[in-house]
Order: structure tokens, then sequence, then C-alpha cells
């Protein structure tokens, strides 16, 4: 489960060298470490953080454990002095430094469970989440790799509910894309997974009550971006043609 309390941020140590979201590690006074999203990753990417990882969980996913961490107004002004404009005072998303973790790579792949595959590209076919990708020696999977426990940890989440989503971009280069195409011929197997994301549209509501409002609200009182856009990507498994690449 997320925390329900807001670990404070008392360090940042550097930028993360993968991905584009602007993510800090930084350390809290729960005396963990954190990869810290502000301002840096865009409000709505914030949102899309939370609400797939709300629902990863759900879903019993391995997603890394995350909080909405916070960023003192004084300390968020030294940060603004030294030149980091990506992190700003208020709550920002933050995903726990897992420890014995390594970055994800090729060779990993078979060692991922069948049901891990069809659940993490169903996830995200869902999601409308396009940014999970691995060639034969680069991508950007955004997993990583308990060595452990010797397991997948699943990690960012900011460019789910794509606007933009395009359905045959996904199918090419999606990293468990030949899970994708076998789940999608199986008409039980695909029943089982409607049924299960069917049920958690609900939840959509009370997730959305947790976002803070200046992830949702500008300083003048405008709404930055709308639930229904997240509803109307969640919803698509109660209408027709879910599976297909419309």
């Amino acid at each position: 489960m997320p925390l329900l309390k807001h670990p404070e941020i008392v360090e940042v140590w550097e930028r993360a060298e993968q991905g584009h979201a602007n993510a800090y590690r930084c350390g809290a006074d729960d005396g963990n470490s954190y990869y810290v999203k502000s301002k840096g990753a865009t409000w709505r990417g914030l949102a899309c953080e939370w609400v797939a990882a709300r629902l990863a969980l759900e879903l019993k996913l391995p997603i890394a454990p995350f909080a909405q961490v916070s960023l003192d107004e004084d300390f968020a002004r030294f940060l603004q002095r030294e030149g980091n404009r990506h992190l700003v005072a208020g709550l920002a998303f933050g995903s726990r430094v897992a420890p014995h973790t390594r970055e994800f790579e090729p060779a990993l792949l078979s060692k991922c469970s069948p049901e891990f595959r069809r659940d993490l590209v169903a996830f995200d076919w869902w999601m409308h989440n396009a940014d999970r990708t691995l060639g034969d020696y680069s991508g950007n999977p955004n997993l990583l790799w308990d060595t452990e426990r010797a397991l997948p940890v699943v990690i960012d989440h900011n460019m789910a509910f794509d606007l933009n989503f395009e359905a045959d971009k996904f199918l090419e280069t999606h990293i468990f894309q030949a899970d994708l195409a076998v789940l999608k011929a199986d008409l039980v197997m695909r029943a089982e997974y409607e049924q299960r994301f069917s049920g958690l549209v609900p939840l959509l509501t009370d997730i959305w009550a947790e976002l803070p409002q200046n992830w949702l609200v500008t300083e003048d009182g405008d709404v930055r971006f709308l639930q229904s856009e997240f509803f109307s990507v969640l919803n698509r498994v109660n209408q027709p043609h879910f599976w297909d690449a419309v």
C-alpha cells in the first residue's frame, strides 16, 4: 500500500540518469531514499503516476513502494537558488529506492514468468502506457530486477493515460508484445482480464480524491486536466473492441 504519511525530503543527491521526467534521488526523514518527481515531470504526469500505481497495487503487480512525499518551502527555495527548477514546494511523487535491485536487461526477459508478462502488457494496454520498451541492446523497460528475490520490479507510469497513444506502435515496441498477441487470441483469458479491469474502474473516484490539490489546480484556480480523461481510458474495458488496435 502507499504510505499514509508524507515523508519529508531532506536531501537531494543526484538526477536520475534514465528517463525524461526529471526524477531525483532524494533522502527523506523516514530514513528511506526515493526517486522524486515534482513539477519537472508535469502535474499531469504526477497524477498518471499515482493513479496507475494505485491500480497496479490492486492488481498485485510487483510495483516499487511509493508515496506522496513533501518538500518544505524553505528547502524548495534553497534548491531553486542552487539551480534546480524541477522540484518545487508541496507534495511530489516518490518511488522508494528498493535494495538489491539493478537495471533490467534483455537477458532477464526469460526469467519473467508468463503470468507476469501477460499481467504487465495487459495493464499497460489498459493504461495506454507505451513507455516500456526493450531492444536487443537498449530501451526503456521501466523495470528493475530484484536480485535477492529474482523478481521484476515495476516502476514509472508518468507516461500512462497517453493522449496521443498509438496502438500500432504499442503492438510493435512493448517489451512483452508477443505475450499480448497470445492473450488476445485466448477468449477465456481475455474475459478474465476484462472482468478484473472492469471491477477497478469505479475506484478512480476514490483514487482521484487522494491527489494533492496543487497537482490538479493552478494558483489561479484553473483546472490543469480532467478526471474524465482518465476515466475514458479506463472505461474502454467496458466497451466493444477493447483489444483491437483502434
